[in-house]
């Protein structure tokens, strides 16, 4: 079944890329860096393997297909909350700066300031992450 964008139906944008809905019922995220790409569909590919399709009550969409000629990443469409960007992220080995306590100190007052009521949550839906190898990077800014 052939595919189109709806480029009047822009779902979302990030510095990573751009997130349109398509003439499927699903989203194709453009990624504008193979770095970034590669992290999304690796992650995907992870969670969605290891059936994991909810984190702490944030929905993580389904990988429907991919193409790593034009960067793009489909998947289902999701109701809020979610958790769909990995763009970013460090796959099997924590970044350096985990170790560092002045920095992780800075960086949790920063993020509480952000998250607000919901700041509990972020630990433990980082530990969750962190057991299929995916260190998102919230920590330092």
């Amino acid at each position: 079944m052939e595919i189109s964008l709806w480029l009047e139906h822009k779902l979302g944008f990030g510095s990573d890329g751009i997130v349109w809905r398509s003439t499927r019922p699903s989203a194709v995220k453009v990624l504008e860096n193979e770095r970034n790409y590669r992290n999304e569909i690796t992650c995907y590919q992870r969670l969605n393997e290891a059936g994991v399709y909810e984190i702490a009550g944030l929905a993580v969409p389904l990988l429907i297909d991919h193409d790593d000629n034009l960067m793009v990443v489909e998947m289902e469409i999701v109701q809020p909350p979610f958790l769909l960007d990995f763009g970013k992220v460090y796959l099997d080995n924590p970044p350096e700066y985990l170790s560092d306590v002045q920095s992780m100190a800075n960086s949790y007052r920063d993020w509480q300031e952000w998250f607000g009521d919901r700041w509990d949550e972020i630990p433990y839906i980082l530990a969750l992450l962190q057991k299929h190898g995916i260190y998102y990077p919230i920590f330092p800014k």
